[in-house]
């Protein structure tokens, strides 16, 4: 069906919710306790709307469309609807947009700056609340700056149905909380920072360590196990340090993982800030030992399809074994995002048909004279006696080893992942490239 928003003819699918077509056109839509992967809550009110023949302006989060409806987002009316919302919002909001960690990424903010409601009509002092409280799992609680759009309570409630959070009082006196003597304490207890539209809710992880407006942002793969949720990179190189990492953020994707992110994977950007630099040795004396006649090389799971494809090449050239040996973790999985296997590429690893067999892979481990270890934890901190070996690192210092080379971690490169679902994605490098090349570029100068 088509319906029409601010004079523009929108098509959309019967029994859609209003503020969900708006969202998926790019239409600008104020809203708080809204959120797409949570369902509406109607609490809020920002996103009234003018609906032709109505007698008062709707929510859209609690208006489904239907053939021809003609909906007004912007009018002196509605504006001042919004205004007099952000009023009852701003009373007891304390002034300090300075020093809030939220700071150009804060709803309130943004609503505040385009409704132009400067004046406050308030003749009694601010409700004060609870300042810089620890909830647990890495997340700040400031119940001053709280809007009760109580999208963090219906994710511990009806997400991760842990129910940690609620909402404590009333009137004036309302205010997220946990109840006394507990913690927030879940798998994916900090999506509850993301939800939060203000400065609620902080990360300990990542509270004053940077300002957002400083950090450039690339599209990237979670790499910590094979599910291949869409995550944002955000980092930055001052002029004093090189360049760094400083958090990975759900990037919605509504077949894999919505808008969430388990903790764990959230938190395994800090590895990609430890990486090995330079060789300990040259491309010739590598050519020199791939001329020995018993050899054998280790892949990771979870290098891109661009990687392995390079390694087969090299393999094949060289008359080595190759092998890739799923990272497995029976106790890591729990039938939502994570999953057991915490390989990121296995599926891309089976379609090029490397051999994934343990027991075939320790028979000629024992045989073996020359080793080759791409980036597999298993063999990367093992000593092989008399064996030769050479490490191809991304991250992590690796053994002390005589041969051994750093390509850029998955921050740096682009590729390509298939997911346990054989959904293929691709992934794409920081704008800061790494000083190592990537393992493509290397294995091109052994051919």
């Amino acid at each position: 069906m088509r319906i029409t928003i601010d004079d523009i003819s929108i098509e959309c699918e019967e029994g859609e919710l209003l503020i969900d077509v708006m969202l998926n056109n790019n239409i600008n839509i104020p809203h708080f306790c809204y959120h797409q992967d949570l369902g509406a809550d109607g609490n809020c009110r920002m996103c009234m709307v003018e609906i032709k023949g109505a007698k008062r302006p709707q929510i859209a989060c609690d208006t489904f469309v239907k053939e021809n409806l003609e909906v007004i987002t912007k009018s002196e009316n509605i504006n001042e609807v919004k205004r007099s919302i952000l009023e009852l919002e701003l009373l007891n909001h304390p002034v300090d947009c300075p020093i809030c960690d939220q700071a150009g990424e804060c709803k309130l903010q943004d609503y505040y700056m385009d409704y132009g409601l400067y004046e406050s009509h308030l003749t009694t002092p601010k409700t004060k609340k609870g300042k810089a409280i620890e909830l647990g799992s890495n997340v700040m609680l400031d119940q001053e700056r709280c809007v009760l759009c109580t999208r963090c309570t219906r994710f511990t409630s009806e997400i991760t149905k842990t129910g940690e959070l609620g909402i404590i009082g009333r009137g004036d006196s309302a205010r997220v909380g946990v109840a006394p003597g507990h913690e927030l304490n879940n798998p994916y207890a900090m999506n509850v920072v993301e939800l939060c539209p203000v400065g609620a809710l902080t990360s300990k992880d990542f509270r004053f360590k940077q300002r957002v407006w400083f950090l450039d942002t690339s599209k990237s793969i979670c790499h910590g196990c094979s599910r291949g949720c869409n995550i944002s990179i955000d980092y930055n190189e001052t002029k004093y340090t090189r360049e760094k990492i400083h958090r990975f953020r759900a990037r919605r994707n509504a077949r894999i993982n919505q808008s969430f992110l388990c903790d764990y994977g959230r938190l395994s950007y800090k590895e990609l800030n430890n990486s090995f630099k330079g060789t300990s040795s040259s491309i010739e004396d590598l050519k020199e030992l791939l001329k020995e006649d018993k050899k054998l090389a280790l892949a990771s799971p979870s290098l891109s399809l661009e990687q392995l494809q390079a390694i087969q090449t090299l393999c094949q050239t060289h008359n080595i074994k190759l092998f890739c040996l799923a990272y497995y973790d029976e106790s890591f999985g729990d039938g939502w995002l994570k999953t057991n296997d915490k390989s990121a590429n296995l599926a891309s690893v089976k379609k090029l048909g490397i051999c994934t067999c343990q027991e075939e892979f320790d028979a000629a481990l024992q045989e073996a004279e020359l080793i080759l270890n791409f980036d597999h934890t298993l063999l990367k901190h093992q000593e092989f006696g008399n064996k030769k070996s050479v490490q191809f690192t991304s991250t992590h210092l690796p053994p002390a080893c005589g041969y051994c080379f750093g390509f850029a971690n998955f921050a740096h490169d682009t590729g390509t992942l298939i997911n346990c679902e054989g959904i293929t994605q691709k992934f794409y490098a920081t704008r800061f490239r790494d000083k190592n090349p990537s393992l493509s570029e290397l294995l091109e100068q052994l051919r």
